[in-house]
């Protein structure tokens, strides 16, 4: 009994503290527990919003890059696309688009650098559809190639989906 005497004497504010120390914890695990688990749902809010920061990124960087190619078309003059019914007024292109002469009814030749009012500009591809398509925002820049162009209205090309 001696020996425990001493020790408690010797250690007594270190035993009370570590005992403190083990109650608080044994009743506030649950807060612990819940503070962990707040934790790693505030980590994968983070992830997940620097993964879709990211993902913004690189979309800005393609629309960059789109941009210059379609400014770069508008500026060495694109044919812009009109309807058929009424050849005053322009058509949006899309992907896969097939497009033929007003007058000769024949598909447009390859390599055909198309455009529309809206930004958008192609290239009729191998299989004689609008392919590689790009948008510029550069309204300045579309409203002076349709500018241009105003006098050859009757020679443009038509979207074959407008013919029935």
């Amino acid at each position: 009994m001696t020996n425990f005497s001493r020790q408690w004497r010797k250690h007594r504010t270190s035993l009370i503290f570590g005992t403190i120390t083990l109650i608080s914890l044994a009743l506030s695990s649950g807060d612990i527990t819940r503070n962990m688990q707040s934790i790693t749902n505030i980590k994968q809010q983070i992830a997940n919003q620097s993964e879709q920061h990211s993902l913004l990124q690189q979309q800005f960087v393609f629309e960059q890059e789109q941009a210059k190619i379609a400014d770069a078309r508008y500026q060495s003059g694109c044919l812009p696309i009109v309807a058929n019914v009424y050849p005053h007024k322009y058509v949006t292109i899309v992907e896969g688009q097939i497009l033929t002469d007003r007058i000769t009814r024949r598909t447009l030749p390859i390599g055909t650098v198309v455009c529309d009012a809206n930004g958008n500009t192609g290239v009729i591809g191998d299989s004689g559809a609008v392919a590689a398509i790009a948008f510029t925002g550069n309204r300045d820049l579309v409203a002076l190639r349709l500018k241009r162009f105003r006098g050859g209205i009757y020679s443009q090309p038509i979207d074959r989906g407008e013919e029935k």
